[in-house]
């Protein structure tokens, strides 16, 4: 027997809060029928590689029939978690006979894992969450350009177009829309106005620089030989990928990982090297920032809202939806800006992002029913409920007054910039993110002082090159 959406929603809520206060909780198990036909110890790691080549064919109808529907989350945080609870219900209000069985997973975890579990015991939801991120998900979601084409109360326009257009993925031979985008994600700094204000400095404006950046970020450290006793100015800022902002800072410097064909790794390039020296001479030259041995023997752990809110980190570099509110309130006014950009560069910020869509047909039971329940997640109101539970949402009517839920900070309309103007995912060509593993290993290896970038660039590039030629044979 599966979850019910009431036992599940109620177990949820407690993993959740404790997880708010500092505990730790596993996933939520699989369902009972997935269990006994894939017991979770011999599952995949990650979805096997089936790579439909045909879309299949979806016809959405008039009327969905009600009945029991099975939707795979993301973990939320408890307040957004609440709203979908509520979004549940009037569903099911509003379908008589429908039963939403709600499942999720607990940070820090994602759903990664358990979609592959259920992928392998052959026991799939109706539909689910994935992310830009999570590419070996997305042959098994359905093409919903159909559904779009014919329903009157969602479209492609209600939401920021280039978040939008991320799940419009190549599939086999083809394209499909594989998600409805919830919410989006562009990386910003948080900076903490106490300190800012302690040592002289104006706060930052949305057009600083990146030498700007060095001046204001140097005048705020108090860095030591004991990691242990130092305070930096940044946090997350010279890491190559995720929500840090040394990934935004290298393609400003007009740098790329890989040639536009995906077949070679351009990291010896001159715009890479520039990169490269700049963001190691945060570390090493200016002390503004830590390098990985040296966060590691520092003593801070957890959250990097946690991390902030002792003082020994003035500002650090995440999305806008990690800010220091709710759970993560700290003791002090902070405010977020614009990461600052290479001056005479092609401005950038890394975008990424969450969606809901409906699983492949004839692995799920209730396609159109699925959909339905997607619009009433990412439509007009479920976003709005959303939004005000603190979620910047990829809807934008829905997450107009989003700013308003970021108090202290002043400066929240300014990620609307960025998301218009030059949020952006990573080049991927295939093989990419085993790519990435071998450029960020011999990345940590320069931070720490332990090679030279030269010594770098002679190691990860042809390595990553072997990757990406067998990756892209296959």
């Amino acid at each position: 027997m599966r979850h019910t959406r009431r036992g599940f929603l109620g177990a949820g809520l407690v993993g959740i809060a404790a997880v708010a206060c500092g505990g730790s909780e596993t996933p939520a198990a699989a369902p009972a029928t997935a269990a006994t036909k894939a017991p979770a110890a011999a599952a995949p790691t990650s979805a096997p590689a089936v790579q439909p080549t045909v879309a299949p064919t979806v016809a959405p109808i008039k009327a969905a029939s009600a009945g029991p529907i099975w939707i795979l989350d993301h973990p939320l945080q408890l307040p957004v978690r609440k709203a979908l609870e509520g979004r549940v219900a009037e569903f099911e209000k509003a379908f008589p006979g429908a039963k939403v069985e709600y499942e999720g997973v607990v940070e820090p975890n994602d759903n990664q894992e358990k979609f592959a579990i259920l992928l392998a015991a052959g026991t799939m939801p109706d539909a689910a969450a994935t992310h830009t991120g999570f590419m070996q998900q997305w042959p098994h979601f359905s093409d919903l350009k159909p559904y779009l084409a014919k329903d009157t109360k969602i479209k492609a326009d209600d939401f920021f177009p280039t978040i939008f257009k991320a799940f419009d993925v190549q599939v086999g031979t083809g394209t499909r829309q594989i998600g409805i985008p919830r919410e989006v994600h562009a990386t910003v700094l948080y900076y903490a106005k106490n300190a800012v204000s302690a040592a002289g400095l104006k706060e930052p404006g949305k057009d600083w620089t990146h030498t700007e950046f060095v001046d204001w970020a140097v005048k705020l450290s108090d860095w030591r030989d004991n990691p242990q006793e130092a305070k930096w100015a940044a946090h997350n800022v010279t890491a190559l990928g995720g929500a840090s902002m040394g990934l935004p800072i290298f393609w400003e410097f007009g740098a790329e990982f890989f040639s536009p064909d995906g077949k070679s790794c351009i990291i010896d390039q001159q715009p890479a090297r520039d990169a490269f020296q700049f963001l190691v001479d945060l570390v090493s030259k200016h002390h503004i920032t830590p390098s990985p041995a040296e966060l590691t023997a520092s003593g801070l752990t957890g959250s990097q809202q946690g991390m902030f809110g002792t003082g020994r980190f003035r500002s650090y570099a995440s999305n806008q939806n990690t800010a220091p509110v709710g759970t993560n309130t700290v003791q002090f006014d902070w405010d977020l800006q614009l990461l600052p950009q290479v001056p005479g560069k092609k401005r950038a910020t890394r975008m990424a992002g969450n969606a809901y869509g409906v699983i492949t047909t004839g692995k799920n039971k209730n396609p159109d029913l699925a959909w339905e329940l997607v619009k009433y997640f990412v439509g007009d109101d479920g976003s709005t409920v959303q939004m005000q539970a603190g979620n910047f949402m990829a809807n934008k009517k829905a997450t107009e007054k989003w700013p308003e839920t970021r108090a202290p900070a002043k400066n929240g309309k300014v990620v609307f910039e960025a998301m218009d103007g030059y949020a952006r995912l990573e080049h991927r060509p295939k093989g990419w993110d085993k790519a990435m593993v071998v450029i960020n290993r011999e990345w940590t290896k320069v931070l720490n002082g332990e090679q030279s970038i030269g010594g770098m660039i002679s190691v990860a590039k042809p390595e990553a090159e072997a990757i990406l030629k067998t990756e892209q044979a296959s």
